[in-house]
């Protein structure tokens, strides 16, 4: 019996090219908020992550030069992770919980060099 197997791409090599050169820029990894106690589980962290995903889509920026969905290990299991562009992680942060005393210095801390730059 002659078995023919054909691949099938979802995207043109192109839309391969795109998405490797956004993911150059995603140079940060969500749960880094995690380990620096700018929230305290993950139901929080993804709440601040749909918050900046939101604030993207308000903008019209767009999500995949911004966000990717990844899986990591985290204490012997796979989770759900995100690598973020620089701007998505600043917004994930501006998003997370005010009372943190981290995320609080930290939105403090880009309204001083907002208004600096005025």
């Amino acid at each position: 019996m002659l078995v023919t197997i054909e691949s099938t791409r979802s995207q043109s090599p192109f839309t391969d090219f795109e998405d490797s050169l956004a993911d150059r820029l995603l140079t940060h990894y969500a749960t880094e908020l995690l380990e620096q106690q700018g929230c305290a589980n993950l139901a929080e962290l993804r709440q601040a992550v749909k918050r900046a995903t939101e604030v993207c889509n308000c903008m019209h920026l767009p999500l995949r030069e911004n966000f990717k969905v990844v899986y990591r290990s985290r204490n012997g299991e796979v989770v759900q992770d995100w690598r973020l562009s620089p701007m998505a992680y600043m917004l994930m942060v501006l998003n997370a919980n005010s009372s943190n005393t981290f995320v609080a210095r930290t939105q403090v801390e880009i309204v001083q060099r907002a208004l600096n730059q005025l």
